[in-house]
């Protein structure tokens, strides 16, 4: 190894170092906990006890049932946040007042996630919220949002879509600003306009970069908690639970059973991998992104 080589690593090893205590540390101690019954709440725990954590997750009711909302978050909330995105990022563009608009689009994205989930919840209430007075003007009943599993699920969605659109917004409208203006005049000059030159050349070439707006979404909302936690806390009963909201109450909220929450985080750790995988391959990103050349 040449001197400027051993230079370099001596650099980065306080770097390396400090990974490897701030993230690979913490990880392998998680995966150690769950062979383990330990509970904070409870002397003499923290024995090995093999997969027992793991097998009792498929037992428990609440788990399964936190997987549901959460597997519907993925298929009805990414979907709904990408048809939107995209649709905002191409009407807004020429618009009188892009600049503004543009600004205003991105305000959910900005507000912290405590001061959202709080004002949704004022405008969600049964009695005073501002909603279901709106839905009262066109003769329909109040809904109780919080209090029935179909509303309350559509009130997490609703809440979840509304802060996150503006981030596939903030994507899409980027790369359309980027794309290479030799093709579009190219295709304006072969006669497409409108509609025709979005869905014939815009939208392939912005292909990539929905796809890796797409996996950064499904990323972030298998991990979904803060707009659970300021909105229904997992309710009625656990039906807006999410698989990392569980986590949380399991391991610090009701209980502080770490053995039993450290399963259900590495649980979720194994299934985000093997998704992101599968949807990588699946859309071939990597030969999307011109990283791969299969």
């Amino acid at each position: 190894m040449t001197a400027r080589r051993k230079t370099g690593l001596f650099m980065v090893l306080p770097a390396i170092i400090l990974f490897l205590v701030m993230t690979i540390y913490p990880f392998v101690y998680m995966i150690y906990n769950s062979f383990t019954n330990l509970d904070l709440s409870k002397a003499g725990t923290g024995q090995f006890i093999g997969f027992k954590n793991y097998t009792d997750i498929i037992r428990d009711q609440l788990a399964l049932s936190s997987i549901e909302f959460t597997a519907l978050m993925v298929l009805i909330a990414v979907p709904v946040e990408m048809v939107l995105g995209l649709g905002l990022s191409y009407l807004i563009r020429g618009l009188f007042a892009e600049k503004t608009l543009r600004s205003l689009f991105l305000i959910p994205m900005m507000v912290p996630a405590a001061v959202g989930g709080f004002g949704w919840k004022m405008l969600f209430n049964f009695i005073f919220g501002p909603i279901n007075y709106f839905l009262s003007l066109f003769g329909l009943q109040p809904i109780e949002w919080f209090g029935k599993i179909n509303s309350a699920r559509t009130a997490v969605m609703i809440v979840e879509i509304w802060q996150w659109t503006p981030f596939v917004f903030l994507i899409l409208y980027a790369a359309l600003q980027a794309l290479p203006k030799d093709i579009l005049d190219a295709g304006k000059v072969d006669g497409a306009s409108g509609w025709r030159l979005f869905l014939h050349i815009e939208l392939p070439l912005l292909r990539p970069i929905l796809y890796v707006t797409l996996l950064l979404r499904v990323i972030d909302v298998l991990r979904t908690f803060d707009s659970v936690y300021m909105t229904t806390y997992g309710g009625p009963g656990s039906a807006t639970s999410t698989w990392s909201f569980y986590a949380y109450k399991v391991t610090v909220s009701y209980g502080w059973n770490i053995g039993y929450g450290s399963a259900l985080c590495v649980i979720l750790v194994i299934v985000s991998g093997i998704l992101i995988n599968t949807l990588t391959k699946i859309l071939n990103i990597g030969r999307e992104l011109g990283l791969s050349k299969e």
